[in-house]
């Protein structure tokens, strides 16, 4: 029997109208758990065989890899307890932190937000553009031609576009629906892949050094991993019932995008033996194409595309409620239309005018995490305090932890003037970025309640 105090949920079909404004209570629905679905279908990216294939490429044993890539993702429990704020407001994550960023502020942080989520979105496209091209040169015989790249293209922008056009309710069930069919096919295409695993090589592989590859390699799954979903957090949450749990919901979260995301870096570590150049590779797909007996390459290709398209679905609804955050003035589901010329303009050019830009971008959106890592840690501290120091000092905080970031990167296209020794090797600025706002963030914090304390007293 329905309970007749539980809101309804509205047609996954019906577009959504909410933009900034907090969700009203008779518009809530859902529970904690889905969450994990959520978040795993979001993160069933093949792409992540090339984190694990980089992090065998810094030298370390088996058991070494698998420790940094535990490390690394464990770092999805950050996004999971920034999804907090959600039930508890009902507003959209770069809608709560103007609370603390300030009204202008926080515009300018919620612009580096959707560059950030379009740029990944867009990366999302090219890369299900080559795979359904591929699927369709195997179907139909056509060659990989610039007419069926565009064809393509279409297809992957228009899944990728129009379940983020009708909203969350939709993508909570398409994300679902990707989890159970296309989870259990990753595993049948993942044990495809293991005879040609080199598992004695693997197995005795010495261990690596500590300092020099293990450090490296963890900071790289942070940053390849929860660091570029962090403005995205309550997102998924606002929608839940204010009774909702907060240990469930974060636990929801953080294991169902660790799950994939470990299983699959795990998977690029043990073939990157066997396949030297996968952590190079400008098309990994079509590298590992050649291990995939005939009757599995096109459930290989279907798998890479729509694992990584659901990925790519998350980034569109979200960026669309940071370009709102941002100022824009228009119905949240238009936001889809601005990201479609945008991030359609971009793959064009990537797949039929300079495949070798797609390196430069992927290294630009590494400077954008730069700006990321310092905003997570003034959020992570306001994501329970209702008292917070003026957005003066929250946005000066932010601006050093990110000079501090971008001084200490190294990237294909830009390194900063202090990026030597482990920092050029590894993406340690970011860890220095977000360590010196927190503790300087935090620092204010308890400085001014001590001057309110104070002031309390004085007046007694």
């Amino acid at each position: 029997m329905t309970d007749p105090h539980q809101p309804s949920r509205r047609s996954p079909w019906t577009v959504e109208s909410i933009g900034l404004a907090p969700v009203p209570s008779s518009e809530r629905y859902g529970n904690a758990p889905k969450l994990f679905w959520v978040w795993f279908a979001g993160n069933l990216s093949f792409a992540y065989l090339v984190i694990g294939a980089a992090i065998w490429s810094y030298g370390l044993s088996l058991w070494q890899s698998m420790l940094a890539i535990l490390i690394g993702v464990a770092s999805f429990w950050i996004i999971g307890y920034l999804g907090l704020p959600g039930p508890r407001t009902g507003l959209p994550t770069m809608a709560y932190s103007q609370g603390y960023f300030g009204r202008h502020g926080n515009r300018i942080l919620a612009f580096v937000s959707w560059i950030n989520l379009l740029g990944w979105e867009t990366v999302v496209l090219i890369i299900a553009t080559y795979a359904i091209a591929a699927i369709c040169h195997l179907a139909l015989g056509v060659p990989v031609s610039a007419p069926w790249l565009l064809i393509s293209l279409a297809l992957s922008a228009f899944l990728e576009l129009c379940i983020a056009y009708f909203g969350h309710a939709l993508i909570e069930s398409f994300q679902q629906w990707i989890s159970y069919v296309f989870g259990v096919l990753t595993l049948v295409v993942l044990a495809v892949f293991l005879p040609h695993v080199a598992w004695h090589p693997v197995l005795s592989r010495p261990s690596g050094s500590w300092l020099g590859g293990m450090i490296p390699s963890i900071l790289m799954v942070i940053a390849a991993s929860a660091l570029s979903w962090v403005t995205t957090a309550a997102d998924y949450t606002r929608h839940l019932p204010p009774s909702t749990s907060g240990s469930t919901m974060v636990r929801s979260a953080a294991l169902g995008a660790i799950a994939p995301t470990a299983m699959l870096m795990l998977a690029g570590v043990l073939f990157a033996q066997s396949a030297p150049h996968l952590a190079s590779a400008i098309d990994p797909i079509q590298l590992l194409l050649h291990w995939i007996p005939a009757w599995a390459a096109i459930p290989y290709l279907l798998v890479t595309a729509i694992g990584i398209i659901a990925g790519g679905i998350m980034c569109a609804y979200s960026s669309g409620l940071s370009l709102l955050a941002g100022g824009i003035r228009i119905p949240r589901s238009r936001t889809i239309w601005v990201d479609a010329a945008v991030s359609l303009a971009a793959s064009i050019y990537i797949v039929l005018v300079s495949q070798n830009f797609l390196a430069t971008f992927e290294a630009f959106l590494s400077l954008i995490a730069c700006l990321l890592a310092p905003w997570a840690a003034v959020a992570l501290v306001n994501v329970r305090h209702r008292r917070r120091p003026s957005a003066i000092w929250a946005l000066a905080t932010w601006a050093l932890g990110s000079i501090a970031a971008l001084t200490t990167i190294a990237t294909p296209i830009f390194s900063g003037p202090l990026a030597l020794g482990i920092f050029r090797t590894s993406s340690l600025g970011y860890v220095l970025g977000f360590a010196l706002t927190i503790v300087l963030y935090a620092f204010t914090m308890k400085r001014q309640k001590t001057q309110r304390a104070l002031l309390e007293t004085k007046e007694v």
